[in-house]
């Protein structure tokens, strides 16, 4: 097993050294991917309770292989190079061979709904999606995945629908719900409501600066992002 993982280690160095020089390989990534499985695979033949959870795989290793990182920058090569069949897979190889009671993987589910769409299984993409989010009413990542799957399919009136249920007129945009203001703002954008497309702009760029000023270490207030005075536009 020790020579599997000093591949894998291997194949992930060539990775970022790759990165590093703005000449990544896709097969180095996939190859380091499925060595990853393979040794999760093979490892769970002896001990059924190896690596349940991606968050304890790292540290039932001691953190000498870095996959919870290495996994996140996969999934973000694989998007900015649109392969969206492979990201589909691996999205779905993730989702079935963790547990994921631990944690949730709202971020893995937000990316296979993204793949879907992208390959232009738009009704596909809807489907999961409102089920997703009839699910996890309290998750943003599935409101805001739901209403992308709308804009995908030209169905603005809906997409709208979802907006406002969960960014009414003193919504403040925030670290909970900045996905959403930013699906919402692709929506105006699509649809061509000027007015609405500004105040989710506007909102988005408050945010952005309180959170620039919090990080600063400017105040020391708790992480509240602006009193932003905005309605909701009932008439557009």
């Amino acid at each position: 097993m020790n020579r599997q993982w000093k591949k894998y280690d291997q194949l992930m160095e060539k990775c970022y050294q790759g990165m590093a020089v703005g000449e990544t390989n896709a097969n180095d990534w996939n190859d380091c991917f499925d060595v990853l499985i393979r040794i999760i695979e093979n490892e769970r033949e002896s001990n059924p309770d190896f690596g349940k959870e991606l968050e304890l795989l790292d540290d039932e290793t001691d953190y000498r292989h870095d996959v919870r990182g290495w996994l996140e920058d996969y999934l973000d090569e694989l998007d900015m190079r649109q392969m969206y069949p492979r990201l589909e897979e691996v999205c779905r190889k993730l989702l079935k061979i963790f547990e994921w009671k631990e944690e949730y993987p709202s971020d893995i589910r937000f990316m296979l709904a993204s793949a879907l769409g992208n390959q232009g299984r738009v009704e596909e993409a809807r489907k999961y999606c409102e089920d997703w989010e009839a699910q996890e009413k309290d998750n943003p990542l599935a409101a805001a995945a739901l209403i992308y799957s709308l804009i995908r399919m030209n169905d603005y009136e809906n997409a709208e629908e979802t907006v406002r249920q969960y960014i009414a007129e003193n919504t403040v945009c925030s670290e909970e719900n900045d996905v959403i203001f930013t699906a919402a703002l692709q929506l105006y954008k699509a649809n061509g409501n000027k007015k609405m497309e500004k105040k989710m702009d506007n909102a988005l760029k408050e945010y952005d600066k309180a959170l620039e000023k919090y990080l600063m270490g400017l105040d020391g207030e708790e992480l509240e992002f602006g009193d932003m005075d905005w309605e909701m536009d009932e008439d557009d």
